[in-house]
C-alpha cells in the first residue's frame, strides 16, 4: 500500500498545480519569510495560518527557487510518510487483517492526493495527528510518562500547523479519562497531565509571541472567524438560508466520500452506530471511540456553526484528517459486513469514478474551470488563461515591480504564485484589494507597474477603467494587462 501511495502521488506531482484553499498563499508567506528574514519576527506574517506548516516548507524553497513546485515538496513527504504511523494505529484500533485495506483507502484517496500534491496544510497535519494518536493510545496501554511526553509533543507540533488541535486536544483527554476510567485510571492521571501540558506548550508560546507582538493574542482567530464568516454570508445570499444549510451537509457529505470512498463511509456508518448506549452487537473499544472522538470533534463543531449560525463555509480538504482517522473503523466494518475482496474493488471503484466525475464536471463545459467541482479533485491545475498570464509577468516583469491583479474569486494569489511575484509586491495583498475610480488613481495609490484585469464576468474592474485602457495592451483569454510606464 506504501508503495501505491508512493507511486499516485508521485505520478501526480508534476501536473499539480496550487490552487484552491490555502496552498498558493501558504507558499508565497514562505517564499516571503526568505526574502526578507525580518518577516519571520512578526507573527502576523503567517496571516490566519499556524507558523509550523510554513516554517518547513521554507527550507525547500531555499533548495529549489521554483516556488510553485517546490512548496509542494514537504506535502509529498508527509503524505507518503504518514503511512507508517497509520498501519499501527489500524492494528491498534482494529484486527490486524484489516489495516490493508484501510490504507488502501487513504492511498488512493483523492482528498488526500490532493492534498499531498499541493502546499496545503492537511497532508502535514495528518501525519502529526496519527502520530500523536498512536503514542497516546500506546501510553494509555503502557502508562509510561515519556510516551505520553511524546504523544503530547506530536500534538503540539500539530495545534502549530492547524487551529483543528485546539478544539480536539482538550475533548481527547477529558474522553481518555473517561474511557479508561475502568482500567485504573489513577495511575494514569500523572500521564495524561503531561500529555496535556506537552501539548499545550507551544499553542503558548505562539499566544504569548502573538500577544507580545500584536497586542492581540488570537489575531489569527479574529482572521480565521472574519474569512468564514464573508464566504458564509455570500453563499446565504446566493442561496437562501435553507439552501445554504443543505449545501453545507452535501459538501460534507461529498468530501468524506472523496476522503474514505463511499464504501468505508457506509462501514464508518455502521461502527460508529457500534458506540451508541444500548446497541446490540460488539461495541466499540476504548482506543476506537477515543480516535471516533478526535475525528468527528472538530467538524461536528464547524457543521454545527454553518447549519445553526450560518457563520461558517466548509472547504472539502476540511475532511481529510477526520475522514482517515476513520479508515481502520470503517474498514474493520466494511469486511465484516461484506468481503475483504470485495471491499478492495470497491474502495478502488469508488475512488475512480469520484475523481473522473467531479474532473469532468470541474474541466469541461465552462469557459473557467468550476472550481467547487474541481477543490474535490486529485489534482488540481490553474485556468488555462490563468497560466498565460502568469508566464507572461514570469517572463517580463523585473524584480522590484509591484502587480496589481483584479481579486477573481482569488485568482490573483494563485496568479502571483505561479508568476513568481512576492507577497510584498502584489498590490492585492499587500495594500489594498480594491480600485480607485480612475486606471490613473489606482495606478498611482497602489504604486503598481503590472495591472491585470478581467474584461468578462465575474470581473468588475475593466468596466471602470475601459475609457481609459489603451487599445494594444496584452490579452490573455479574458484577461488584459497594462504595463504603467
Amino acid at each position: 500500500m506504501i508503495a501505491l501511495a508512493l507511486v499516485l502521488r508521485a505520478g501526480l506531482f508534476p501536473l499539480a498545480e496550487n490552487k484552491h484553499g490555502d496552498a498558493p498563499m501558504r507558499a508565497l508567506i514562505a517564499e516571503w519569510m526568505n526574502l526578507d528574514p525580518h518577516a519571520a519576527a512578526d507573527p502576523r506574517t503567517y496571516c490566519q495560518f499556524g507558523p509550523l506548516h510554513t516554517t518547513l516548507m521554507r527550507p525547500f524553497l531555499a533548495l529549489d527557487p521554483f516556488a510553485p513546485r517546490s512548496s509542494r515538496y514537504l506535502s509529498l513527504l508527509a503524505g507518503v510518510a504518514v503511512f507508517f504511523p497509520f498501519l499501527r494505529l489500524a492494528r491498534r484500533l482494529a484486527p490486524p487483517r484489516y489495516a490493508p485495506l484501510a490504507a488502501l483507502a487513504l492511498a488512493v484517496s483523492p482528498l488526500h492526493i490532493q492534498a499531498s500534491v499541493t502546499a496545503s496544510s492537511e497532508a502535514l497535519y495528518l501525519l502529526l495527528m496519527v502520530l500523536c494518536l498512536e503514542r497516546l493510545l500506546a501510553a494509555l496501554d503502557s502508562g509510561r510518562a515519556a510516551t505520553f511526553a511524546l504523544a503530547g509533543l506530536f500534538a503540539s507540533l500539530a495545534a502549530v500547523t492547524r487551529y483543528d488541535a485546539w478544539i480536539d486536544f482538550p475533548i481527547v483527554v477529558v474522553a481518555a479519562a473517561w474511557l479508561w476510567r475502568a482500567r485504573g485510571i489513577a495511575g494514569r492521571w500523572l500521564g495524561l497531565v503531561i500529555f496535556a501540558a506537552v501539548a499545550a506548550s507551544l499553542p503558548a508560546a505562539w499566544i504569548a509571541w502573538s500577544a507580545r507582538v500584536t497586542h492581540d493574542p488570537f489575531f489569527f482567530a479574529h482572521y480565521i472567524s472574519s474569512d468564514h464568516a464573508q464566504l458564509a454570508a455570500a453563499i446565504t445570499a446566493r442561496w437562501g438560508a435553507l439552501g445554504a444549510r443543505v449545501r453545507q451537509v452535501g459538501i460534507w457529505a461529498l468530501a468524506f466520500v472523496g476522503t474514505m470512498s463511499l464504501p468505508l463511509v457506509v462501514g464508518a456508518a455502521i461502527a460508529l452506530r457500534r458506540g451508541l448506549p444500548r446497541r446490540a452487537g460488539q461495541p466499540l473499544s476504548a482506543a476506537a471511540e477515543l480516535v471516533a472522538v478526535a475525528a468527528l470533534a472538530p467538524p461536528a463543531l464547524y457543521l454545527a456553526k454553518g447549519i445553526l449560525l450560518l457563520s461558517f463555509e466548509p472547504l472539502p480538504r476540511f475532511a481529510v484528517i477526520p475522514g482517515a482517522l476513520l479508515l481502520p473503523l470503517a474498514a474493520e466494518a466494511a469486511a465484516t459486513r461484506w468481503s475483504a475482496r470485495a471491499c478492495r474493488a470497491a474502495v478502488v471503484a469508488s475512488a475512480v469514478i469520484f475523481s473522473a466525475v467531479v474532473i469532468v464536471i470541474a474541466w469541461t463545459g465552462r469557459a473557467r474551470v468550476w472550481s467547487g467541482a474541481e477543490s474535490f479533485a486529485p489534482i488540481t491545475r490553474l485556468d488555462g488563461e490563468d497560466r498565460a498570464l502568469a508566464d507572461y509577468l514570469r517572463a517580463h516583469r523585473q524584480a522590484s515591480d509591484r502587480v496589481l491583479i483584479e481579486p477573481l474569486d482569488f485568482a490573483d494569489i494563485v496568479i502571483a504564485h505561479a508568476a513568481g511575484v512576492p507577497a510584498p509586491l502584489t498590490v492585492s495583498l499587500a495594500i489594498t484589494r480594491h480600485p480607485e475610480p480612475t486606471l490613473a488613481a489606482t495606478l498611482a495609490r497602489t504604486g503598481a507597474r503590472w495591472l491585470a484585469v478581467y474584461d468578462a464576468p465575474p470581473g468588475t474592474w475593466f468596466p471602470r477603467f475601459a475609457a481609459d485602457w489603451p487599445a494594444d495592451t496584452p490579452a490573455f483569454g479574458h484577461w488584459r494587462l497594462l504595463r504603467a510606464e
